[in-house]
């Protein structure tokens, strides 16, 4: 047979080694203790998931050659990196997890000094500086102890927030938004609800300049009575005024007594009088109809209480029908045909005087508690 029929193929692979002069130690003889993980720095495969990065560190010698490793985080030799290195090795064949956010991770700058876990395993690396600048009292009430405890930088700390919602408590610390990672309302009302049980005051992390107060308010179109109970429970007042305007539409009748007393008795009467006093303002503004004007040959005075009448029925009609949230627009529709059937000029003139001053009394009415 001719030999040319014949071809070989080779393939090389980059394959790496660890620096030891024994190419495959037995898996008892990994020790991962201090800074002898160093030497295997390239074997971390980091897969950034959101909003985390799962971090997959093995001991085994065979997965070092066997896989394709991408080495985009070495960790440095420091306490804090020994914080997460574990003493005893795990079986050859058991892979070792770890979940790192991927905002405060270990190469976040301000450079982080503090580790902290949530309950769901998921590490956050953060800077008690920052934290302690924006609340001096962060973390001190649950930790038994300030934030700046020297055995806070060389130990993690365990807290039992899931991460979803610490993570919104440490973009507020910082001073940013978390509206990337997309939280729902209950990850958001429960996360500032966790805040008063780790030493942090909702009053002054939550201000009408804070990226926590926009992103709570941004959810209001949608759930306008979760936020405003929010706002009602830690008495956030301005968050709380700025929400009310999107309750106007809300049945009062429907809030359950679990709801009612979240809200409390002080914040649930501001409700109520806002809804009851925009009907008392709408009464007040259509109840005087528009004045007469002397008897003319086309237009004599019983004309003229003809237009009366029908003014009163249609304000009795808006009335009847109104809600707290009647715009401008439905008042505008339901007054105009009046002025269409009117043949009097000086009738015409008055009336449309009337319906416009109607239009701007009820534009001025208040609308927030």
């Amino acid at each position: 047979m001719d030999p040319s029929s014949y071809q070989t193929m080779y393939s090389f692979e980059p394959i790496i080694f660890p620096q030891s002069e024994n190419l495959f130690p037995p898996p008892t003889q990994f020790q991962w203790q201090g800074d002898e993980h160093a030497m295997y720095s390239s074997s971390y495969d980091y897969h950034a998931i959101s909003p985390s990065v799962s971090s997959k560190c093995t001991a085994s010698s065979q997965d070092l050659v066997d896989s394709q490793l991408v080495p985009i985080v070495s960790f440095p030799s420091s306490a804090l990196a020994n914080a997460l290195t574990p003493t005893s090795p795990a079986s050859s064949d058991t892979n070792d997890t770890v979940s790192i956010s991927t905002i405060f991770h270990p190469e976040a700058f301000p450079i982080p000094d503090t580790i902290l876990s949530a309950s769901d395993g998921v590490i956050f690396y953060v800077n008690s500086q920052i934290i302690l600048e924006c609340c001096c009292t962060a973390f001190e009430e649950y930790l038994a102890a300030p934030l700046s405890d020297p055995k806070f930088r060389v130990s993690v700390i365990e807290l039992d927030a899931p991460s979803l919602e610490l993570n919104i408590i440490l973009h507020t610390l910082y001073g940013t938004s978390a509206e990337a990672h997309s939280p729902d309302i209950e990850t958001l009302v429960k996360a500032v609800d966790r805040m008063p049980t780790y030493g942090l005051p909702p009053q002054s992390l939550i201000q009408p300049s804070s990226p926590l107060y926009n992103l709570l308010l941004s959810r209001a179109p949608l759930c306008p009575l979760d936020v405003y109970a929010l706002a009602a429970h830690h008495d956030l007042l301005p968050l709380a005024v700025s929400v009310s305007s999107h309750l106007l539409s809300y049945d009062l009748f429907a809030i359950t007594d679990a709801m009612a007393k979240r809200i409390s008795a002080t914040y649930l009467k501001k409700l109520m009088l806002l809804h009851a006093g925009r009907f008392e303002s709408l009464k007040r503004i259509l109840l005087h109809p528009p004045y007469h004007h002397p008897p003319t040959k086309v237009c004599s005075l019983e004309d003229q209480k003809s237009l009366t009448r029908a003014w009163a029925l249609v304000s009795a009609y808006l009335v009847w029908d109104s809600r707290p949230d009647l715009s401008v627009h439905r008042i505008q529709t339901t007054l105009t045909p009046l002025i269409e059937h009117v043949t009097c000029g000086m009738c015409h003139k008055i009336l449309s005087e009337k319906v416009k001053d109607v239009l701007v009394r009820w534009a001025s009415v208040k609308c927030t508690i």
